[in-house]
């Protein structure tokens, strides 16, 4: 990726009407390790004559690599506003090592030792060193601002302040609405996630998930819903969904004591963003250093609808070729940025 965007350049200088751009952009192999991980990515850093800050980037669970057009707004427009940015593979993913299957809370530390190794290069303002997150990935920039006592700021896109288990309740009935399919299909969807999830709780039996599972397992929405077939049904011991369930951001937001951002569309299925700007209005009243905005027409992905009443902006095939398109949220990405980090033109 890297020789290839060098060809890219050459080839553009060598044009009779090419101008050099005011300020341009080093890309540098970064590699890092943490819980048996190793990390690769690239960090894209300004040249100017002085350190700048940085942002390390979480992915979303379904865009694990750095080379997703979903970053690439990051790596080509944060430069040009003086803030370094990492992008690395995802563990597991790419050229990254390491299982995937791990807690939240080793993924939100694989950032942090990313951003360890950017404060340790020289053109790095190793005092402001921050995050940014996506989906699940602003869980991971909530979990960084708190578990990292040196981090300077985080933003968070498109991140719910709900548990996992809340959120993946709200988005798959949205997405048997969007559909096409009926309440009694959404109630037995529920029922059966509900069976599924208490077992992993312990709440019911082994029998009552897969009875639950058994009853829709073979409809033709259930491939949608993100849940197992009875053959896949997993004990608590062996499921990371336990693990990750229940976490709560929300908790995580109430000690954050360092500027953060969240950003959210008022057109995002996937989440539920009136409560969770609710959360966050109650939470902003005695955390000064927290703001957030509902960005009017913005989806998931920060890109524009139609694609969000189809809900097949969030998917896997759908991150490999979409990035955000929303004037808006790129305006109150950069502006926030740019005062936070007290960076002039």
């Amino acid at each position: 990726m890297i020789v290839a965007a060098n060809v890219a350049l050459v080839l553009a200088a060598a044009l009779p009407w090419y101008a050099p751009p005011s300020i341009s952009v080093a890309a540098k192999a970064v590699t890092f390790t943490n819980a048996g991980a190793t990390l690769r990515g690239t960090a894209y850093v300004p040249d100017v004559h002085h350190p700048v800050p940085a942002v390390v980037v979480y992915q979303g669970a379904s865009e694990p690599l750095a080379a997703t057009p979903l970053y690439r707004h990051l790596r080509e427009a944060l430069p040009q506003l003086g803030i370094a940015v990492l992008l690395f593979d995802r563990r597991g993913s790419g050229a990254s090592t390491g299982k995937n299957d791990v807690p939240y809370e080793v993924l939100a530390d694989d950032g942090i030792a990313g951003a360890n190794a950017l404060r340790a290069m020289p053109q790095i303002d190793r005092d402001r060193v921050g995050y940014w997150g996506i989906s699940q990935g602003g869980w991971l920039a909530t979990f960084a601002a708190v578990r990292d006592k040196r981090a300077a700021f985080a933003v968070a896109v498109s991140a719910p302040l709900t548990s996992p288990e809340s959120q993946m309740e709200f988005a798959d009935a949205n997405h048997l609405y969007a559909l096409g399919y009926t309440k009694a299909d959404i109630d037995d969807m529920l029922t059966a996630r509900k069976a599924w999830t208490g077992y992993l709780r312990g709440t019911n039996s082994r029998e009552q998930a897969v009875a639950a599972i058994g009853k829709i397992e073979h409809k033709p929405w259930y491939r949608y819903m993100y849940m197992p077939t009875v053959a896949q049904l997993k004990g608590p011991g062996e499921s990371q969904w336990r693990n990750q369930m229940d976490d709560d951001p929300l908790t995580a937001v109430t000690n954050i004591r360092i500027p953060m951002l969240f950003l959210l569309g008022s057109s995002d299925p996937w989440i539920p963003v009136a409560r969770t700007a609710a959360s966050l209005r109650a939470v902003c009243a005695t955390h000064p250093n927290i703001t957030y905005d509902v960005i009017q027409d913005a989806n998931h992905l920060m890109m524009r609808p139609p694609s969000t009443e189809r809900m097949d902006d969030a998917t896997a095939e759908a991150v490999s070729k979409e990035s955000p398109s929303s004037p808006a949220y790129f305006m109150l990405l950069g502006s926030w940025l740019t005062r936070t980090l007290h960076i002039s033109g």
